[in-house]
Parts: structure tokens; C-alpha cells; sequence
């Protein structure tokens, strides 16, 4: 596989359990009957004995040993909330689930389980809006479409931070994986509550990005009209988004209607 997925979604309580940030994963499958997750989400166990931390990823929410997907342990001694002292804790792969990666760990404060949204969508969702998934160009026979759900994840993430950018704390601010120093809480995806309600545009997205892989230029083609079509349907669900939001970051309502996308420069 090609990128790994860093837009993830941990919903863990930064007040009361644990403070993560920059997730990168590899091997994400979507292929139906063969995913790693539970329809793009996993579940986050973390305990601590001492210093050490335990996390497990698991692909439901039983938490039974055979769903373990992931686990790793880091040291949180010096942890105290900032970027300068996270420390960084690799996950390897259990039960041959193929995924594995990182998350870095700001500050602990007790034993929790919370969700994790991977995947916005699934080969399952693509296959109801396009029939015969596994011909559309550069489907892969491990993964299914995982690279194109990923990168419609990634442009549908940054979409919506724009047009939510008050509630979630702005377009393009410092949470990327990449950056290093101290501010690491904005944009802060949890506020997105119902992710689910994305998951028709990043199926459209995801069609839209394969097919376009055999686009011609200059020339229309069956392709480029398919394309153009789910890009429009992408544009179509994106447009008539209600998406739910939790309170904070000057949201006082739980829900607020798609307006202009607000564009703001990156930090």
C-alpha cells in the first residue's frame, strides 16, 4: 500500500483518560469480508501498570482476542500535555491482521475504550453505488479500494474543517503528524459526532478518484463521464450536509447546517 492513513478520528476524553494525537496506520483493508475493521472504525483499549501503557486496537467492540487487530506499549513518565514531552507508541500487528503504526501519547489519565474512525466508508458502500467494484481500475484483490477510501477520506476531511472550521477549530492548524511542536489540539475531529453522515460522499468520491485513474485527456470517454457523475453526486451530498457536531470550540448547538466553504491559511 501506497499512504498511510492519517486522518483518524480518536474519540478518547482529553480531560479524563488519555490524549493522543497524529495516528498514522497501515494496511487498512476495505475489501468486504476481509476488512480489519469494523466498517472503517476500531476500538481503542489502553491500561496502564506504572509508567507503562498498554494499547490494543481492536475491530469490535466485544473486545474478544481474537478481534485484536494492533497493540503496542510507550512509557507516559514524562508525559505532561505538550507536544515536546508525547511520546510515541508503535502498534505491530496481531492476529495476522496486516495492520500496524503509531499514535503519540501528550498526557494519561486513567484506563479507557473509546472509537476510533478510520475508514469514512467501505467496499460495501461503493458496491451499492457502482456495480462490479472489483473491475473499476486499480482495485487491489488484499485491500479492495482502501487507497481511493483514503485518499476521498483525506479531501473530504479537509472540505468539511473548512466549512465547520469554527466548531472545529480551524482549516488546516497544527494537528498533522508531521508537526512537532507544542500545539496539538486543532482541528480537533472529534467534534465531528456522526461520521457516518460522510460516508455517502466518500463512497461517491472514492468512485470517482478510481475511475478517473483511466481518463483520457482531451477525449470523453466512459470513464470521465462516470467520473464527472460521481463527482457531481459527491458534490450533491456534500451540499446538503447536516453533519451533527459536539459542543465546543464556539459551538453551543449540536448540529449546523453546510454553509460557504470558509478557507483559512494554514499554520
Amino acid at each position: 500500500m501506497a499512504r498511510k492513513w492519517e486522518n483518524i478520528i480518536c474519540y478518547e476524553d482529553r480531560g479524563l483518560h488519555i490524549f493522543t494525537s497524529r495516528w498514522l496506520l497501515s494496511g487498512i483493508k476495505t475489501k468486504e469480508s476481509a476488512e480489519n475493521t469494523d466498517s472503517g472504525v476500531l476500538w481503542l483499549k489502553t491500561a496502564r501498570v506504572g509508567n507503562t501503557v498498554t494499547a490494543e486496537l481492536y475491530k469490535d467492540d466485544g473486545l474478544g482476542i481474537s478481534d485484536k487487530v494492533a497493540s503496542g506499549t510507550a512509557s507516559v513518565a514524562a508525559c505532561d500535555g505538550t507536544g515536546e514531552n508525547a511520546v510515541e507508541c508503535a502498534l505491530s500487528q496481531a492476529n495476522t491482521s496486516g495492520l500496524s503504526g503509531s499514535f503519540w501519547i501528550h498526557d494519561y489519565y486513567g484506563d479507557d475504550t473509546c472509537p476510533l474512525q478510520i475508514a469514512l466508508c467501505n467496499d460495501e458502500d461503493l458496491d451499492s453505488l457502482c456495480d462490479a467494484i472489483e473491475a473499476l481500475p486499480g482495485y487491489d484483490s488484499t485491500y479492495g479500494c482502501a487507497e481511493f477510501i483514503r485518499v476521498a477520506g483525506d479531501d473530504l476531511i479537509g472540505r468539511v474543517t473548512a466549512m465547520y472550521q469554527e466548531h472545529i477549530g480551524g482549516h488546516g492548524a497544527p494537528e498533522a503528524w508531521f508537526i512537532t511542536d507544542a500545539s496539538r489540539s486543532y482541528p480537533d475531529l472529534r467534534m465531528i459526532a456522526n461520521p457516518g453522515q460522510l460516508r455517502l460522499a466518500c463512497a461517491h468520491r472514492a468512485i470517482a478518484i478510481s475511475v478517473g485513474r483511466s481518463h483520457q485527456m482531451a477525449q470523453d470517454t466512459m470513464y470521465s463521464s462516470l467520473r464527472d457523475y460521481h463527482n457531481a453526486e459527491y458534490e450533491k451530498a456534500l451540499a446538503s450536509l447536516a453533519l451533527a457536531l459536539k459542543p465546543g470550540n464556539g459551538a453551543n448547538a449540536e448540529e449546523s447546517q453546510t454553509g460557504n466553504t470558509i478557507r483559512m491559511a494554514r499554520a
